[in-house]
């Protein structure tokens, strides 16, 4: 096919930041991905337009490497997750959004 297995349009895998687009930026584990994104080189243009999502990309990422996720890579599909995955997967998505109040018990 034309995505070449992407599962991706033409016009979404013209899109680069750096020299990735999205199909081989998610190919990387996210410890790799956020050290890449660290490391990103822009422009003063493309600083004042990726600031804000640059931000969150790093902070969740960041997540995930703090609940031991690093080796995972983001096009992995939901389902093929362990349940450990899946669930340090959902306490990184409750540690995002800020909840205050909140106690955790892990146990493992």
């Amino acid at each position: 096919p034309e995505c070449h297995g992407a599962r991706l349009k033409k016009e979404a895998l013209a899109v680069r930041v750096g020299d990735l687009n999205i199909y081989e930026f998610t190919q990387l584990s996210i410890k790799d991905e956020l050290e890449y994104i660290n490391n990103l080189k822009l422009n003063k243009t493309e600083e004042k337009i990726a600031e804000q999502i640059l931000i969150e990309i790093k902070k969740r990422l960041s997540f995930l490497i703090t609940v031991g996720l690093d080796y995972l890579n983001l096009s992995r599909m939901a389902k093929t997750l362990s349940g450990g995955e899946a669930q340090r997967i959902r306490l990184a998505t409750q540690i995002g959004s800020a909840l205050v109040g909140v106690i955790y018990v892990l146990d493992e």
